[in-house]
């Protein structure tokens, strides 16, 4: 049980190691690539979050420029804006300028525009777009609490006319609307001509505009980038423009990296093992012979005749040629496999044993002396003697060398000089000279 346990994780190695070492490349690589867009998606949402304060400076001119009607006490209803009067009285004609700001800002957040709304100053009266209960309720007495002024104290927006650098509005902290329960954030922009604040605009931009934002953005460049992150994910914090307070964290999702990196490490290694194994198996193919796992003549030959000195062995069946013709090729096949794995149990791993031909094979081998050759031949003889082969009486006669001096030519004639001597004997024995 135990071998068997080690075999199978023996055979697990090859897979394990480079999968480890594809996943860690995957995941590192792909970590820094989040990183890297991590900043740039906060220069892309910046540019957004800009373009919107610029269309909304836009509105002031509309303002400036609209024209005006008498409008009754009341709630009033213009293209879709709602228009609430605490006293009959002239008032600006802005519900096409403010449904051009939503247009305008709705592209720009996709739909993220949760509430646009217009306070003249003095309090008389206020533009809503949409026209909300929870809205209405809050500001329907704010001619009497002096909204607009509280808020100009409490977002430090008083002269923003004289501001010629930096900010000239305000975008606040994020907060849950009471009633709606929409978590927004509003920006506040006040319309000032001649140093006296006319109006105050206020444009409710809901919080999901950066979580809408991220998934554009992944979707777009493949990253797994996230808002409010885990402290066990690297991210960054920022301030958006125009805003003194709650930072909003955008980071990397650690997890998603590792998930998304699974699927191309298993992949990698899968066609890296194959590609490997169809090389493994190719190689072995020209290198090898297939019947006896031992190598080739035409791979081998020319190795041979490069080498310099040999301790050669000669192995040959006996009457191969009776057993082919009495019980067929089949089984003289199965013999030769049989004969190549006792000659292969006989030999060390730096041996090299060599098919030369049907029949035939060389052993050839390292440090050896003469008498160390003669008792290795012998063994092997032994050993294929020793007990039949498909119920089949199966002998080899062998011839050997040993020399430091002569070429493999010369070797080779030497040992099958020697392989002929043992058959020429009665086969079944060896001979080294």
């Amino acid at each position: 049980m135990i071998d068997k346990i080690t075999h199978k994780n023996k055979t697990l190695i090859p897979f394990i190691k480079p999968f480890v070492l594809f996943f860690t490349i995957i995941s590192s690589g792909y970590f820094a690539y989040n990183a890297y867009h991590l900043e740039k998606f906060y220069k892309q949402y910046f540019k957004t979050i800009n373009s919107v304060y610029s269309v909304s400076r836009r509105f002031s001119s509309f303002y400036n420029n609209t024209d005006i009607r008498l409008i009754s006490k009341g709630q009033q209803y213009f293209n879709g804006v709602s228009v609430v009067i605490n006293h009959t009285s002239e008032v600006k004609n802005l519900s096409k300028g403010i449904n051009l700001l939503r247009d305008q800002l709705d592209q720009l957040t996709d739909n993220n525009i949760w509430t646009i709304a217009v306070f003249d100053n003095p309090a008389t009266h206020a533009y809503f777009d949409p026209a909300r209960t929870q809205y209405l309720e809050s500001y329907k007495n704010y001619e009497k609490n002096s909204v607009i002024k509280r808020i100009i104290d409490k977002e430090g927006l008083g002269e923003t006319y004289s501001y010629f650098y930096g900010c000239n509005m305000k975008m606040t902290e994020k907060y849950v609307e009471d009633g709606s329960n929409q978590a927004i954030r509003t920006l506040y922009y006040p319309i000032y001509n001649n140093r006296k604040l006319d109006a105050l605009l206020a444009i409710d931009i809901k919080n999901n505009i950066l979580n809408d934002a991220l998934k554009i953005y992944n979707n777009k460049y493949k990253t797994v980038l996230y808002s409010n992150p885990s402290k066990y994910d690297f991210s960054i914090k920022k301030l958006l423009p125009c805003s003194s307070q709650d930072p909003f964290y955008v980071g990397v999702n650690l997890f998603h990296i590792l998930k998304y990196s699974l699927i191309p490490a298993l992949s990698l290694t899968f066609f890296i093992y194959w590609l490997t194994a169809k090389i493994k198996t190719r190689r072995f193919s020209l290198q090898r012979d297939l019947m006896t796992n031992f190598y080739r003549r035409d791979y081998y030959e020319k190795k041979l005749h490069a080498q310099k000195g040999f301790c050669l062995l000669i192995i040959d069946i006996d009457h191969f040629k009776s057993i082919n013709d009495t019980y067929g090729h089949e089984v003289g096949d199965e013999v030769i496999r049989k004969l190549a794995e006792r000659l292969g149990r006989c030999i060390r791993q730096s041996d090299i044993a060599i098919r030369w031909g049907g029949e035939e094979f060389i052993l050839s081998f390292t440090s050896m002396t003469k008498e160390q050759l003669k008792l290795k031949a012998e063994k092997i003889r032994h050993v294929v003697q020793v007990s039949p082969i498909h119920n089949i009486a199966v002998t080899i006669s062998i011839g050997g060398t040993v020399s430091d001096t002569l070429s493999f030519n010369e070797a080779y004639k030497v040992s099958d000089d020697a392989l002929y001597q043992s058959k020429h004997n009665g086969r079944n024995q060896s001979t080294i000279v």
